[in-house]
C-alpha cells in the first residue's frame, strides 16, 4: 500500500512537471517563478494563516471549482483573471492566455463559470484568492459556507505545497508552490520515502469526504 501511495505522488509529481516544461527550462526558473506567484519564497513549513472568506453573492461573474465530495470553492471570476494577466508577462505566457480566454468567453454566456481544479497553473491563481480571501467555501459535510479558512506551507523533502484547511482543519485544496529544493535537508534531491508517503496520503484525501 505504502509503494502504491508513493508511486501515486511520484506519477502526479512526474506528469505536472512534464507539462511545465515548456515554461520551466530549469530548476532555478521553475522555484523563481512559482514563488512570484505565491509571494512566499520560504520553503520552509509555516504556521497557520487564518483567513476570513469575502461574500460573493453580489458578483456579476462567479467562478466555481468543484473539490470532489470535500467542498466547492466560489471564487471572483474579475480577480481571478485579473491575477492571470499580472503574470502573464512573467509565467507561462500561453497557458495563463488560456485561462484568460476562457474567463472571457464563458463570463459571455453564462454568470456561473465550472472550470477543472486540474487545469493547468490554474490552481495558483485560486491558492492566492484563497489566501486573500476573495472567495467563499462550501463544506459539503456540514452543508453550509464557512467564515473562514487557514492555510500554511508544507515542506515535504523536495517539494514544497500550500495547503488550506477548513474551520475543522480538514484540508481541501492544494498547490505545489515549489519543487527541487535542495538544501541540508536533501543535498542531492533524494527524497524520504515516508514522508513521500505522508504528502501522498494528504493529496489523495482532499477530494474525499
Amino acid at each position: 500500500m505504502k509503494l502504491i501511495i508513493i508511486l501515486l505522488f511520484a506519477t502526479c509529481c512526474f506528469a505536472s512537471c512534464s507539462q511545465k516544461k515548456k515554461a520551466d527550462n530549469n530548476q532555478n526558473q521553475t522555484k523563481d517563478t512559482v514563488q512570484q506567484i505565491s509571494k512566499k519564497p520560504d520553503s520552509t513549513d509555516t504556521t497557520f494563516i487564518p483567513v476570513s472568506l469575502q461574500d460573493t453573492s453580489q458578483e456579476k461573474t462567479i467562478v466555481v471549482v468543484d473539490i470532489g465530495q470535500k467542498a466547492t470553492i466560489y471564487l471572483k471570476a474579475k480577480l481571478l483573471r485579473q491575477s492571470a494577466v499580472e503574470v502573464l508577462n512573467d509565467f507561462n505566457k500561453e497557458e495563463f492566455s488560456k485561462i484568460i480566454q476562457l474567463l472571457d468567453s464563458e463570463s459571455l454566456k453564462k454568470d456561473t463559470i465550472f472550470v477543472d481544479p486540474y487545469l493547468l497553473y490554474f490552481d495558483y491563481l485560486v491558492s492566492e484568492q484563497l489566501q486573500k480571501g476573495n472567495a467563499k467555501v462550501f463544506y459539503k459535510k456540514i452543508k453550509s459556507f464557512v467564515p473562514t479558512i487557514s492555510h500554511r506551507k508544507e515542506r515535504y523533502e523536495t517539494y514544497a505545497h500550500r495547503f488550506f484547511y477548513l474551520p475543522d482543519k480538514r484540508p481541501f485544496f492544494s498547490t505545489m508552490e515549489t519543487s527541487g529544493i535542495l538544501d541540508e535537508k536533501t543535498p542531492f534531491g533524494l527524497s524520504d520515502p515516508n514522508e513521500l508517503e505522508e504528502v501522498g496520503r494528504k493529496l489523495a484525501g482532499l477530494r474525499e469526504e
